[in-house]
């Protein structure tokens, strides 16, 4: 168990970094990404429930399971960014009114 939150998530995240340095970058190339750019928001939550739907039901067992969690994690940072997107663009629309 982490001693606090704060740590438990700092470990996390380094975890995540890594995962994105060592398996997403080498696998799908670093920004630009037309792919991820391309996505919706509807997009993005459908990959989310996907990789949750998946933990524990994954026949290729406890590393994949904490590699989906890593996955979740890289989505959910990209959701994030594709929601404060679409809120600024709103923003922006509606000041040009």
């Amino acid at each position: 168990m982490a001693d606090t939150k704060e740590r438990e998530f700092a470990k996390f995240a380094i975890e995540v970094i890594e995962h994105i340095k060592n398996y997403v970058i080498p696998q799908y190339g670093n920004y630009p990404d037309e792919m991820i750019d391309g996505f919706t928001i509807a997009d993005i939550k459908a990959q989310l429930a996907r990789y949750v739907g998946r933990i524990g039901t994954n026949a290729r067992g406890q590393q994949e399971a904490e590699r989906d969690c890593l996955k979740i994690a890289h989505y959910a940072c990209l959701l994030l960014r594709k929601l404060r997107e679409e809120k600024e663009a709103l923003c922006e629309s509606s000041s040009h009114q």
